[in-house]
């Protein structure tokens, strides 16, 4: 594998927003759902979630975590539509997962897969 890859996990919200706490808060069957998915599926009030800290130190490459406001300011992407995952080799990205595949997705254990799976493909 190469060692100049990274993977960027986007969240829909911005740094520093109260938004960030309040997703966590709300429930899946609320009638507000939540504006971060990825955000809620992987965040506690206490931090990360230990079984997804486990699939990223099981994972060879390297990961970031961005908010909106830092992947537009980093990246020069206009309107990204988001939450999504990213690869990025050198200075290029490519996304691996999108936004409705994670607002679909219902579980860490079905995000790890979608991951490892996109990540295969993209090495053929």
């Amino acid at each position: 594998m190469q060692s100049n890859l990274v993977l960027l996990f986007v969240y829909s919200i911005d740094r520093g927003s109260l938004s960030a706490v309040t997703d966590y808060h709300r429930s899946p069957g609320s009638a507000r759902t939540p504006k971060c998915t990825l955000y809620s599926l992987l965040i506690t009030p206490v931090g990360m979630k230990k079984a997804w800290k486990r699939f990223l130190t099981d994972l060879v490459i390297p990961s970031r975590f961005l908010h909106l406001d830092e992947f537009q300011q980093e990246f020069s992407v206009q309107d990204p539509v988001v939450p999504a995952v990213f690869i990025q080799s050198g200075k290029s990205i490519h996304q691996l997962v999108t936004a409705d595949e994670i607002n679909s997705i219902g579980s860490i254990d079905h995000l790890a897969e979608l991951v490892k799976k996109r990540l295969i493909q993209f090495f053929r």
